[in-house]
């Protein structure tokens, strides 16, 4: 057991190791997300650093601050739209921490948004729950969902 994690060191070691390219980029990123509340879409404005792997223009990673919106869930009664602002890190497990804000226009909720996936060439799939930082508002939100989103580079 001891060799075989030895090895597993030493390959993850080695990958991390080569030389990748980094080059500060922006772009869209679009998305969909599907939870307990029904289906939401999102569109952000990305800033931050891709990462490509050696000799190849397939995206390695994505590190990126994103302000942008969703909408949703779809088939709420009232029209539901959430300003965000996120951060993730994309590198094959992705992480992410988001602040939205829903309304309705009528009420709001400001809510923290943790985020875990998988990534790879711009794509991501992740799971994230939205926990109430302010008072809680009972607007029909999604508390726990999976999303799918892809960056479009300009």
């Amino acid at each position: 057991m001891r060799a075989l994690s030895a090895i597993a060191c030493a390959v993850l070691s080695c990958l991390f190791q080569l030389k990748a390219s980094e080059i500060s980029t922006h772009g869209l990123t679009v998305g969909v997300q599907s939870g307990d509340a029904g289906q939401s879409i999102e569109a952000m404005y990305s800033y931050g650093s891709l990462i490509y792997w050696p000799k190849s223009s397939m995206i390695k990673g994505l590190g990126a601050i994103s302000i942008g919106m969703e909408t949703g869930p779809l088939q709420a009664e009232r029209f539901i739209i959430a300003p965000k602002v996120s951060y993730t890190m994309n590198w094959f497990i992705s992480f992410g921490a988001s602040m939205v804000y829903y309304t309705d226009f009528s009420g709001g909720s400001l809510r923290f948004r943790p985020e875990i996936g998988i990534s790879m060439l711009g794509a991501r799939v992740y799971h994230g729950w939205n926990f109430s930082v302010d008072k809680y508002n009972p607007m029909p939100i999604n508390t726990s969902f999976v999303g799918l989103t892809y960056f479009v580079k300009f």
